[in-house]
């Protein structure tokens, strides 16, 4: 009885500890970028893009054939104009500039935008990870 509960008591502590390293070794893997969501907390145009991404994402939802998708302020609904999709989407202030055609190839995408106060440029992807864009 004691040898089964020194087992046990054993192997509790090993699965702890290695759950606390790996946990440690995922919590300082970041490679001094700073997680996504850490990023898009510190972008002032973090929203402009993430509805930039939410129009071309429910428009994919409703026909993933498209290959470009514009985005546009001058339509209320989606629309087919000039061979392309055109779905309603209107900047903040925040974003100088959103980027008005996205080109969509196999299902993946990217969204760029100036933010009015830094002048950084910024790009989200088809899954909502936000970057900053170096040239």
């Amino acid at each position: 009885m004691k040898r089964n509960k020194v087992l046990t008591s054993g192997l509790g502590v090993v699965l702890g500890l290695t759950a606390v390293f790996g946990l440690a070794a995922c919590g300082s893997d970041d490679g001094g970028s700073g997680s996504s969501a850490e990023q898009a907390a510190n972008v002032d145009i973090a929203e402009d893009l993430e509805n930039a991404r939410t129009a071309v994402a429910d428009a994919l939802a409703d026909d993933d054939s498209w290959a470009q998708i514009m985005l546009a302020s001058d339509v209320k609904a989606p629309t087919v104009k000039y061979g392309l999709l055109v779905v309603p989407y209107t900047k903040s202030d925040a974003a100088s500039r959103i980027q008005g055609t996205v080109n969509i190839s196999d299902g993946k995408y990217t969204i760029d935008g100036d933010s009015a106060a830094t002048d950084k440029t910024w790009q989200i992807d088809q899954d909502g990870n936000i970057t900053e864009v170096t040239e």
